[in-house]
């Protein structure tokens, strides 16, 4: 019998990106940045125009600072343990100019974890033709057969519940903190939560 398949996210999950992200931009850039002020458009985070905004994340995918990013405290020993049960893929919105970077990454922070890494290719609509960059991250569970995603971003969740697949909002951050989860959504603040929860269901 195959094993269920969890489908976990990538950035501030398993890895603190949102801190590292800030991090560097305040170094490199002259920044304030704090990690509540972090968002994923980048452009709207630093007040900069599409150019400029474009040039910036240019040199963040050259510099390859994702390698540098720290892993989530407890993430790796309860991901090994649910390993044993499920298959563990990866499902991240990373743009693949960094594929590289991650899969080493992932490799050095979590070995032997994963089966699989998708990259669901959000960031990079009109950069690539493949069906893969054009599924959204619901899409891309409903479509490898995940039971269950593990993200921190409530767009995520909400769509992948609707989908039928089970979602876990990771974490207490800006961006999901006030979210009211829809049926099919479950709140677990941190990868502690994430064990409590398998172990309630008896998993």
């Amino acid at each position: 019998m195959s094993k269920q398949i969890i489908a976990v996210d990538l950035d501030d999950v398993l890895a603190s990106s949102a801190a590292g992200f800030v991090a560097y931009s305040n170094k490199i850039w002259g920044t304030n940045l704090t990690i509540e002020e972090y968002d994923e458009h980048w452009g709207e985070m630093w007040a900069l125009d599409h150019e400029e905004t474009k040039k910036r994340a240019h040199q963040i995918y050259e510099s390859k600072m994702q390698g540098n990013f720290k892993k989530l405290d407890g993430a790796y020993d309860v991901l090994n343990e649910l390993a044993k049960n499920y298959s563990l893929v990866i499902t991240t919105s990373r743009h693949r100019l960094v594929k590289d970077t991650t899969l080493e990454w992932l490799e050095k922070h979590y070995p032997g974890i994963f089966d699989e890494v998708h990259l669901a290719g959000i960031w990079d609509r009109g950069l690539h033709t493949d069906e893969a960059a054009k599924l959204t991250k619901a899409e891309l569970c409903v479509k490898i057969g995940a039971s269950l995603l593990i993200d921190d971003h409530p767009k995520h969740c909400i769509a992948s519940a609707k989908a039928g697949v089970e979602a876990l909002l990771f974490g207490d951050y800006r961006w999901n903190r006030h979210v009211k989860l829809t049926k099919g959504m479950t709140r677990v603040r941190g990868w502690t939560e994430v064990e409590e929860y398998f172990s309630g269901k008896g998993r």
